[in-house]
């Protein structure tokens, strides 16, 4: 690679860093995200492929660096888990080298598809190993930008994330076009879909949240006196007309057998459906949640899937919770697009989830929690006492919303219509995922014919121009054709040393194309310096 293109990688490494910093995490520019790939998958096929991983790799870790305190300080969580970010950086490298090999190889259209279809399948595949679920996407970065946002009704969260890639893929491919087709038809499904409304009569739902306390203990610690908190904030908003409230997740810590009457007590005087998150100690600790009716007859009872590894000591659950048009999940399970989608084919009309944030992710998480309802036609009300508490209809729209501070009150009153909006991804599920697996997967074939490493061994990358083509050794050359000629007369490519004989080595090798095929050598130009006198056919 010549010393331009070194410097070339080197700044799409850090405007990589920086636009992904800022365009993923906690706390995210939406605009940033699309923008993040883009120098590095631009600046891939004009070096080496070492050098690209490495721009790519550096560049997508760098970005990534904007979780590190969030892990480390909010999480506690060990040093050594921070690899799972080193991970996600070679995947993207991964998938930046295997689009480079698709181009210099001379297939940039199916770079351009192929290489966020990789990227889609990978996301997919890491949510269904990673005890985190689907936390760690990119997709969430998109929930407030509709109508784009609406793609995942069809496709899940890795539409999203196929999207996110797909016009740095397409415009490094010189296939804008594509994009542009692409965002036309995504945006008219979207609109088209917000369009849609439902005629359910509304149901007021109040979302409280209280300062809680470290030791929530019931009847002899900290539990009392934060019931004593909740009380008038459950009869002021059943006051005000609320028909369910709905509390945080683990609110106090209770043993089974010794539920307080006041929950039961508040329903039935209140005529309301309470729902309280609870710590159920006893005959195996369980992070549970539970609707206690009205009408006094026993509560709904739900026990989190998915519990926070190292900070939850408690037994999964493993059991759906509905009643009439209700179902229950709780804070994290939201992260597991399957468990949501499985309300969706109950046909749950409203999910109400208690949860409990970690302050500064409350924007992220109830993000994910809005996307979940998005790709089920779900409308969701979640309470994230010390983050955001949230109302939102079944397309994903913020209908109310508020934060929830770590050290004080919180209410949040509005009005949702149940009624689910049956979707495909409801329907079909990760049928995308697997599409996008199928297509890097030939991908993958077409790298490994013949034909497509003979497309390179002149050094010109199809597709491309020659006047875009790097100069010296800088392209193709680590594209796994090691054997190919030089760059004399033949753009991008190099003379080989010791033969000053015009023929390249790929030419005396198997690897020879014969005049009048494709792909065949190019006549040199005329007076280019250093050019041979004769050049075989």
């Amino acid at each position: 690679m010549n010393y331009v293109s070194r410097w070339w990688a080197v700044a799409a490494a850090v405007a990589a860093g920086v636009l992904l910093f800022f365009g993923s995490g906690l706390h995210t520019v939406p605009l940033l995200t699309w923008l993040a790939p883009v120098p590095v998958f631009f600046v891939a096929p004009r070096v080496r492929a070492w050098v690209a991983g490495v721009a790519a790799f550096v560049g997508w870790l760098l970005g990534l660096s904007n979780l590190v305190g969030y892990l480390l300080g909010d999480l506690e969580v060990p040093p050594v888990v921070l690899g799972f970010l080193v991970g996600l950086a070679l995947v993207f490298a991964g998938t930046v080298l295997f689009f480079r090999a698709l181009v210099v190889r001379g297939h940039p259209v199916v770079a351009a598809v192929a290489a966020p279809a990789l990227w889609a399948a990978a996301d997919y595949l890491i949510a269904m190993v990673s005890p985190h679920g689907a936390f760690t996407s990119l997709a969430y970065t998109q929930v407030e930008v509709a109508p784009v946002n609406q793609i995942v009704s069809l496709a899940g969260p890795w539409g999203l994330s196929f999207l996110l890639l797909l016009p740095a893929a397409a415009i490094a491919a010189r296939r804008t076009l594509l994009v542009l087709v692409v965002a036309l038809g995504v945006c008219v499904y979207g609109v088209v879909r917000l369009d849609g409304s439902t005629n359910a009569e509304p149901v007021k739902i109040a979302v409280l949240s209280a300062e809680g306390a470290d030791d929530a203990g019931w009847p002899n610690a900290g539990g009392p006196k934060i019931l004593e908190r909740y009380r008038p904030l459950i009869e002021n908003a059943a006051h005000q007309g609320a028909q369910i409230v709905l509390l945080p997740e683990k609110t106090i810590d209770v043993q089974n057998d010794r539920l307080p009457k006041l929950f039961q007590e508040l329903a039935i005087s209140n005529k309301i459906e309470l729902v309280v998150g609870v710590t159920a100690l006893g005959g195996g600790d369980h992070n549970r949640a539970l609707i206690f009716h009205p009408d006094g007859t026993p509560p709904t009872s739900y026990d989190k899937h998915h519990l926070i590894p190292g900070l939850e000591p408690y037994e999964s659950g493993d059991k759906l919770a509905t009643y009439k048009d209700f179902g229950l999940m709780i804070c994290k399970d939201m992260d597991f697009p399957a468990l949501a989608r499985q309300y969706g084919e109950l046909r749950t009309g409203l999910l109400l989830v208690p949860a409990l944030d970690f302050v500064d992710d409350g924007w992220l998480h109830s993000r994910m929690a809005i996307l979940r309802g998005i790709e089920n036609g779900i409308p969701i009300a979640r309470d994230g006492s010390k983050g955001r508490v949230t109302l939102t209809d079944a397309n994903g729209r913020i209908v109310a919303e508020t934060t929830a501070p770590p050290d004080g009150p919180a209410t949040l009153i509005g009005e949702l219509r149940p009624g689910v909006d049956r979707t495909l991804y409801t329907a079909w599920g990760d049928w995308f995922a697997w599409l996008c697996g199928l297509i890097a997967l030939a991908g993958v074939v077409l790298l490994s014919r013949r034909g497509g490493r003979g497309s390179i061994r002149h050094g010109q990358l199809r597709g491309l121009p020659a006047a875009d083509l790097p100069a010296g050794d800088a392209a193709g050359d680590d594209a796994g054709d090691h054997h190919r000629p030089g760059a004399v007369g033949v753009a991008g490519g190099r003379e080989t040393a010791g033969r000053g004989d015009g023929i390249h080595r790929a030419e005396r090798g198997w690897w020879r194309h014969r005049a009048g095929e494709p792909g065949g050598v190019r006549p040199l130009a005329a007076g280019t310096p250093h050019a041979p006198g004769e050049h075989r056919p």
